[in-house]
């Protein structure tokens, strides 16, 4: 467990930047799209649904762009590294959870949601790539396994931790914590960027043999 927490270490780092960027967008982006592009905080106002609707259709802008963008990733894994093909998309994506907190139209929410979309498609897929890579074949399940943490690490994180943020340091205004997103985000790209090349199943089995 050790051994493989050390080869995932890197990508740790970076998982937990991301996933916590995510959460922001997940938590808080419709009391945000609500209160600073509709200018409603009331749950019964009409602008208010029209703004909760609206964060659905940007949810599914989104979504829909990284689904399609996913057939292009292995093209693009074959001419770049995956790691500084993540690192570009994490780094479009912080860029889109930025723009929300200065975009005061709404139509102008779908170019932030499309480059968050180009980050998503990345998030779901290379990271995987990378872990599919680098483990050796009797340990494949393990090495997921333990990947898996690097989503719930955040993911508890979060919750206990964004609140108190949102409370204490930026006085209850949501738009702030899209910025902390962004930031959070394009932090996990230039980590990533930093991030040599993964080592090959070959040469970690060799390591393992050689401990």
């Amino acid at each position: 467990m050790i051994k493989i927490f050390k080869h995932l270490f890197p990508l740790f780092v970076v998982q937990f930047f991301t996933w916590m960027a995510l959460f922001c967008l997940w938590i808080y982006s419709t009391p945000v799209i609500t209160r600073y592009i509709f200018k409603s905080t009331e749950g019964d106002s009409p602008l208010f649904a029209a703004g909760v609707n609206w964060v659905g259709f940007c949810f599914a802008l989104y979504s829909t762009l990284a689904a399609f963008l996913a057939f292009a990733i292995p093209k693009l894994i074959n001419k770049f590294s995956k790691e500084k093909l993540h690192a570009i998309a994490l780094l479009i994506g912080g860029v889109g959870l930025l723009l929300i907190y200065f975009i005061k139209d709404k139509y102008l929410l779908f170019f932030s949601f499309a480059f968050i979309g180009i980050a998503w498609s990345s998030i779901s897929n290379i990271p995987y790539h990378i872990i599919g890579c680098i483990a050796p074949e009797s340990k494949m399940a393990a090495y997921f396994a333990v990947f898996n943490f690097s989503i719930v690490i955040p993911q508890i994180t979060a919750a206990f931790l964004l609140g108190y943020i949102l409370n204490h340091f930026f006085k209850g205004q949501t738009i702030f914590v899209m910025l902390l997103g962004g930031s959070l985000m394009m932090l996990a790209g230039i980590i990533m960027y930093l991030i040599p090349p993964t080592k090959n199943k070959q040469m970690i089995e060799t390591e393992e043999k050689s401990v």
